[in-house]
């Protein structure tokens, strides 16, 4: 008996953010200790809309729904960790449904969507509640900076000095910011589960934090030496948590492993760009979204390469 493609399709999506999904344990436990109920009900809207609107629409189109398609709960949950805590629950659910019927269901499915969904549903609510998405006002369990973010102190200019007493309190995310996205340690050891199981991913996470630390390094946003602006520019908003999560995604990375670098790293200076002369607070999603354009380019520049080659060296033999 024939193989089903659908069925092969969806076995696949199912180990691939299966294991994207043992991998946002983590940061959901921190998002949950740090806002408790607030970011379980967010993130509960957000995967029952995404899981909804996607058997909804499978419906109307004759398809089978599968259960084991996790990429929506992925949605989901990945949406919830990049809002702040005190965001009114509509806004997830209009972001987790925009995810799946403008992008993922008319392209055939997260593994064929040549835009990664999530990132396309974030940057979707940025524009349209702009003041809601940037508001962290309400999250009363940060000790360090109060209601106002990393990124936008960065955006204002203000200078912010690193002392050890709270360096830490940095880069384990307790900050005012998004709920799930701004604890560094949690994404360094993401990024070992990745390089486990995905290592050919990663690239494209090295490429992206690599242009950001030299675009930060080069050109920083506040008065304070390089190493400042590195940590600050790659622990504020949620950079690190998009660069592990959303630019590694199945779909949309190049196929050559040198060009999944050179995608990264044109993601991250997208981002940094727009960062300093954009109006948003947080530009990554953006920045994701541009770089996901751009990548049949990249890949049908890379296999033109030995091509080129070779005719130029049966050339030189004539």
């Amino acid at each position: 008996m024939a193989n089903n493609p659908a069925k092969q399709n969806t076995i696949k999506g199912s180990r691939i953010f299966g294991d994207y999904l043992i991998m946002l344990a983590a940061p959901c436990f921190v998002a949950a200790w740090y806002h408790g109920s607030r970011f379980l009900s967010v993130a509960a809207v957000s995967v029952i809309t995404a899981l909804f609107c996607d058997f909804a629409a499978k419906a109307i189109l004759g398809k089978t729904f599968h259960l084991r398609d996790f990429s929506n709960i992925f949605i989901g949950i990945a949406i919830a960790l990049m809002l702040p805590a005190g965001i009114p629950l509509y806004v997830p659910v209009t972001a987790a449904a925009f995810a799946v019927l403008a992008v993922k269901i008319p392209f055939g499915g997260a593994l064929h969507a040549p835009f990664v969904p999530a990132a396309a549903g974030f940057a979707f609510i940025s524009i349209c509640f702009k003041d809601l998405i940037f508001d962290y006002s309400v999250n009363s369990e940060t000790r360090l900076l109060g209601a106002e973010s990393l990124g936008s102190m960065l955006s204002k200019g203000k200078s912010v000095y690193i002392s050890t007493a709270n360096v830490f309190d940095i880069i384990a995310g307790n900050v005012a910011g998004p709920m799930g996205t701004g604890c560094g340690i949690l994404m360094l050891a993401c990024c070992v589960y990745l390089f486990v199981r995905r290592r050919k991913a990663l690239l494209a996470t090295i490429g992206f934090v690599a242009a950001c630390a030299v675009y930060a390094a080069v050109s920083p946003r506040i008065n304070a030496s390089a190493l400042t602006s590195i940590v600050l520019e790659l622990s504020a908003g949620s950079l690190m948590f998009a660069g592990v999560f959303l630019l590694t995604d199945h779909a949309t990375l190049p196929h050559n492993g040198i060009n999944r670098v050179i995608y990264g790293a044109l993601c991250g200076v997208l981002c940094m760009a727009m960062r300093g002369a954009g109006v948003f607070e947080e530009t990554v999603c953006f920045a994701i979204l541009l770089a996901n354009g751009m990548r049949p380019v990249l890949d049908a520049a890379f296999r033109a390469l030995p091509s080129v080659s070779f005719k130029r060296k049966e050339a030189a033999e004539k």
